[in-house]
């Protein structure tokens, strides 16, 4: 069996993540509204037809960053909202929010492809508005409701709150992401977590 033969071989999440570090990798020379299937596949050494075993469009692919950068918050931040932070509660807000936005400027090739593919993809929208926005509105909710409970927070209208500040995030990182010269992330954080804890615990 020749060295090329053996080389291709490849299990289905590989070949699904091969084709989207080679998205990322195109990315680095194009926009992603200018990215074709053959931009992608001809650094991946596959076949054109296999892109289509893996996703039915070039939209697709930012659902392939959704599951990276959809992973990478979720390990900053889901085990503080789900009540496992110090009892320095105020300091855990600072380091978490921080945390966040540095995993997501680390992803910000991802962030962008999912900013632009969310503009013509009603699935692509969707799927983010669920697995990031709503779950985080929920989790955050379900974490006012807990400092109430240990009364630290005199928050009247939990899910509002958490709404807003959700979505105050998300318009943060994705405008910095669109700034010729984007603000560091531990500033945005640093703020971020001021307004959080003004609005969660007066503070």
């Amino acid at each position: 069996m020749s060295e090329r033969a053996q080389r291709i071989r490849r299990t289905p999440e590989m070949a699904r993540e091969e084709i989207i570090d080679a998205t990322q990798a195109a990315l680095a020379e194009m926009d992603f509204n200018a990215l074709t299937v053959d931009a992608v596949m001809q650094r991946t050494g596959m076949t054109r037809s296999s892109f289509y075993h893996y996703f039915k469009s070039v939209d697709e692919l930012a659902l392939g960053f959704l599951g990276r950068l959809e992973g990478a918050i979720r390990e900053t931040v889901d085990d503080w909202l789900n009540g496992e932070g110090s009892d320095d509660y105020l300091a855990d807000t600072h380091a978490r929010l921080t945390t966040m936005f540095v995993a997501m400027d680390n992803h910000r090739t991802g962030m962008m492809a999912l900013a632009r593919a969310s503009n013509s993809s009603e699935q692509v929208h969707d799927e983010w508005r669920s697995r990031v926005i709503d779950y985080f509105i929920d989790l955050t909710a379900r974490f006012i409701r807990q400092q109430i409970m240990l009364g630290r927070s005199k928050v009247e209208n939990p899910d509002l709150t958490a709404r807003s500040l959700i979505l105050m995030n998300n318009a943060l990182a994705n405008d910095n992401l669109m700034r010729d010269e984007p603000d560091e992330p531990a500033a945005i954080g640093k703020v971020s977590a001021e307004i959080w804890n003004a609005a969660i615990y007066g503070k």
